[in-house]
C-alpha cells in the first residue's frame, strides 16, 4: 500500500510544480504580450500584465487559485508584481519582474516588453 504524504512532502511537490509553471507562464505571457500589446502606453501596462497572468493561470490549471497581492514600480520601465496562490496542498507566493523599453519620458509613452521573469521562492510555500 502507499503511504500518505506528509505536509512537508506535499509542500515540496507544490513547489516543484509551481517552478515548472513559472517557466511556462513566463514564456506564454511574454509571447502573448509581445504579440497583442506591443506599443501599449506604459500607464496601461501593469493592469494589462496582471490580467494576462491571472487569465494564463486560470486557463492552465483550474485547481490553482492565484490572486494579485501587490504591485510596485522601480526604475522607469520596471514593474514588480506579487501574487498569492493556493492549491489543495500548499499556500504560496510568486513574483513577476518585468522591464519595458519606453519610447518617451511620459507615463503615456508607448512601451515594449524587454524582459520578464516569473519566479517562486521555496520559503514562500506553506501548508494550508
Amino acid at each position: 500500500m502507499t503511504d500518505t504524504r506528509t505536509g512537508r512532502e506535499l509542500v515540496e511537490k507544490a513547489f516543484v510544480y509551481m517552478t515548472a509553471l513559472a517557466k511556462e507562464c513566463r514564456k506564454g505571457v511574454a509571447t502573448s504580450f509581445e504579440q497583442h500589446h506591443k506599443g501599449l502606453s506604459f500607464d496601461q501596462v501593469e493592469p494589462t500584465l496582471r490580467s494576462e497572468i491571472t487569465s494564463w493561470f486560470a486557463e492552465r490549471d483550474r485547481n490553482l487559485r492565484v490572486q494579485h497581492e501587490k504591485s510596485a514600480t522601480g526604475r522607469p520601465g520596471e514593474i514588480m508584481i506579487t501574487y498569492t496562490g493556493t492549491s489543495k496542498d500548499a499556500r504560496f507566493k510568486f513574483h513577476v519582474d518585468s522591464v519595458f523599453t519606453l519610447a518617451g519620458s511620459s507615463p503615456a509613452s508607448p512601451s515594449y516588453l524587454k524582459s520578464m521573469n516569473v519566479y517562486v521562492d521555496k520559503r514562500d510555500f506553506t501548508k494550508p
